[in-house]
């Protein structure tokens, strides 16, 4: 059993205590009750106000030099973009069966409306954070449309594909580093199918399908990478990595059993994030629907996965004042959102979604050596139960994997969103009332991007910036 800091455990169990009385209710339902909460959607809560979690600002940057360093105390914004001005984030995506183009349009609750914008929006990123994707394909195709939300036209360049291997036609990256990217800062991807555990490394590993152990040759090339600023005319001093300052870990479920996604396994993570890559802040996005939860019985073995996050989130003990550690633990509502969207696609083909039990029909065959979720993959019903195919829709392109141009804005935002909440203004504090703040801004992240709540349209264009804080903004 992993224990730190043991003298505080009374003050944080205290504090946790009273953080769950004013929260937990509304961040503990099952995956289906917010399907139906938000199955209708609804107008996007942001407001200009100092009062809220997410702002209304101008605060923005489209400097690449790394030695930017913040502007007004925003050290992450985003802005939101009609797909005419800004392509959707599919540039990066190396894997030729992810993409989802002329495919079947969405179903109607999820398509365009006078009400706002639902999927109909791209995003792009400012930071001068470092900014580590961990996981397996998954992991891997959401950071590359993050990396394409950072890297602006003519800037494409500085990202560079370390490792990768190939299967046929399709590339997979090991490891990658983007930087500098808009803001001055770096973002990455380090591909693993087994959670990393520090006692596990070795000198050097090859980039492959699947691992045992990793490789030091991995680490060192992260935090080693050189890069320059491409300001026109600055020196040509060389910046390294060096370390990060955030984390976003995507547990590899199919990978490895849920078994064996245990609490202490997953504090293993957030302990290798502080000890071996500096981090100050871990995302961990909830696992979803896809190809190794084929039945009720495993998908409840899912929902346990994600109610162990939540739990190592709550109960996470941030490092003394002065210490080096991980001091925020916070969770992205994927599971929630992604089943929300398979719910009214399941509702929009005609199934009984007064239960989950539609989330498991599932194609009798087809070009997959698995068998992929009709609400997934589908834009109509199979005609009858000998039928392996479908037309195909704008969701996910196989049953595993989902489509960054549809979903990838929003997972971006809601990246972005969670990152504030720590990063932006001055940090969240340790006492019960900063801990409260720092949940109902991953709370209101959450509500807005990982559900299926519209954007409202005065927030798309017009160089209208949005950002998090727990803190009021001057």
């Amino acid at each position: 059993m992993i224990t730190k800091h043991n003298h505080r455990r009374l003050l944080f169990a205290l504090a946790f205590i009273t953080i769950n009385i004013l929260l937990l209710p509304s961040r503990i339902k099952s995956g289906f009750d917010l399907q139906r909460d938000n199955a209708t959607g609804a107008d996007a809560g942001l407001y200009n106000d100092n009062r809220s979690t997410i702002k209304i600002g101008t605060t923005w940057t489209d400097t690449y030099s790394p030695r930017h360093l913040k502007e007004k105390n925003v050290r992450i914004s985003f802005r939101l973009h009609d797909p005419k001005d800004v392509p959707p984030p599919d540039k990066f995506l190396s894997v030729d069966t992810f993409f989802c183009k002329d495919r079947a349009d969405l179903p109607p609750s999820l398509g365009p409306s006078d009400k706002g914008r639902m999927f109909d929006f791209t995003t792009t990123i400012s930071t001068n954070l470092n900014v580590l994707f961990m996981g397996d394909s998954l992991g891997h195709q959401f950071s590359q449309g993050f990396e394409a939300a950072a890297l602006g036209k003519g800037y494409e360049d500085k990202r560079k594909v370390h490792f990768k291997y190939h299967v046929g036609s399709k590339q997979f990256d090991c490891l990658v580093s983007s930087a500098p990217i808009r803001g001055g800062g770096v973002t990455a991807f380090w591909r693993y199918t087994k959670l990393l555990e520090r006692s596990r490394r070795v000198p050097r590993m090859p980039c492959h399908i699947i691992e045992r152990k990793w490789g030091e040759n991995f680490l060192r090339t992260l935090l080693d990478f050189q890069y320059s600023d491409p300001t026109p005319g600055a020196s040509q001093q060389g910046y390294s990595v060096s370390g990060f300052d955030a984390v976003v870990v995507r547990l590899p479920h199919g990978w490895m059993k849920a078994e064996e996604l245990t609490k202490e396994r997953i504090e293993e993570v957030v302990i290798f994030c502080e000890e071996m890559l500096g981090a100050r802040a871990v995302i961990f996005t909830t696992v979803g629907l896809d190809n190794n939860a084929i039945t009720s019985e495993l998908w409840d073995k899912v929902t346990k996965i994600n109610e162990i996050i939540h739990d190592v989130a709550r109960s996470w003990e941030p490092p003394s004042d002065g210490e080096d550690g991980v001091r925020w633990i916070l969770v992205q509502e994927f599971s929630n959102f992604t089943s929300q969207i398979l719910y009214e696609n399941g509702k929009h083909l005609g199934y009984d979604v007064s239960s989950n039990d539609f989330f498991f029909e599932r194609l009798k065959g087809g070009t997959t050596s698995w068998a992929q979720s009709i609400p997934m993959v589908c834009s109509n019903k199979p005609k009858d139960d000998l039928e392996s195919e479908c037309k195909r829709n704008k969701i996910s392109p196989d049953g595993i994997h989902w489509c960054v141009e549809t979903l990838g804005p929003r997972f971006t935002a809601s990246i972005a969103c969670l990152l504030g909440c720590v990063y932006n203004g001055r940090p969240p504090e340790t006492s019960p009332e900063g801990l409260a703040s720092l949940r109902q801004c991953e709370l209101d992240c959450n509500e807005e991007f990982m559900s299926l709540k519209r954007v409202d349209e005065h927030l798309i264009g017009n160089e209208r910036t949005l950002f998090a804080s727990t803190k009021a903004m001057t």
